[in-house]
């Protein structure tokens, strides 16, 4: 089934390319049979009369910034892929007034809606003020879509998919790092990831029964079209797509079982 699914990751408009990043002799190099595949469910919030709850951004924005979080988190063999985009009132608007301020990152949890809620997925929740660029609050990440940051050598071009990366990787356990080149580092553009923080990652995320290799979505995938469940397998597919394919390491996946 490898044509097909090419056809609908790449002729069918669906694939986003990847950088794979600058492997160096201390860190692994990943392809597609490496690959953990992670849902996350964006939650654009609004609020009526709202100056600091409700987000600008837009669906093409979320399509953007996904597509440069793959791109940052290709270094670990990591791909996430948009579970859902909600755009939602914000519980307790009255907030509003309070968020900007020194302490108002413990109000932020009160703004989640209570029905789009889910424990099998990673909440980013897009806010338009707060104290801080974004935080990772265990239930899920907030991220000021107003971030600000410091450019340094090889950095991003732009802020909001280097501080959700960010987040992501607290999500992962990854702490805070001291080098401004790194993606853990506060308030810079850095992206890299060492070696140690990437096998760390990849242990967390192996961890986390919602997250799924690419080759077993592939094989149930497969699985379903070769049943004539197309509608079923393109939904599967489609969460491969931050993934770059190439032909090479589909063969390599099939060796392996995959």
């Amino acid at each position: 089934m490898i044509p097909v699914l090419v056809w609908m990751l790449a002729g069918g408009g669906l694939l986003l390319s990847v950088a794979t990043g600058r492997a160096g002799a201390d860190r692994p190099v990943f392809s597609y049979p490496d690959y953990l595949v992670a849902p996350v469910r964006v939650h654009l919030l609004d609020a009526p009369d709202s100056r600091a709850i409700g987000t600008t951004l837009t669906e093409p924005d979320i399509t953007r910034i996904l597509r440069k979080i793959n791109a940052i988190w290709s270094q670990a063999g990591i791909a996430f892929y948009l579970e859902s985009l909600v755009r939602e009132e914000a519980a307790h608007p009255e907030l509003d007034s309070l968020l900007g301020h020194p302490n108002d990152l413990t109000l932020l949890l009160k703004l989640r809606p209570e029905a789009s809620k889910a424990s099998n997925v990673f909440h980013l929740y897009y806010v338009k003020q707060f104290s801080a660029n974004g935080v990772y609050l265990g239930e899920a990440m907030f991220v000021k879509d107003t971030a600000a940051l410091r450019a340094v050598p090889g950095g991003i071009d732009e802020p909001l998919p280097r501080v959700s990366s960010h987040e992501l990787g607290h999500a992962l356990s990854l702490r805070h790092h001291t080098n401004v080149l790194h993606l853990l580092a506060s308030r810079t553009t850095g992206t890299h990831l060492d070696a140690a923080e990437i096998r760390q990652a990849r242990q967390a995320a192996a961890g986390i029964l919602w997250i799924q290799k690419a080759t077993t979505i592939m094989e149930q995938a497969d699985q379903l079209h070769a049943m004539g469940q197309t509608a079923e397998a393109r939904k599967l597919y489609q969460m491969l797509a931050p993934i770059s394919l190439d032909a090479s390491s589909l063969r390599k996946a099939r060796q392996r079982g995959g």
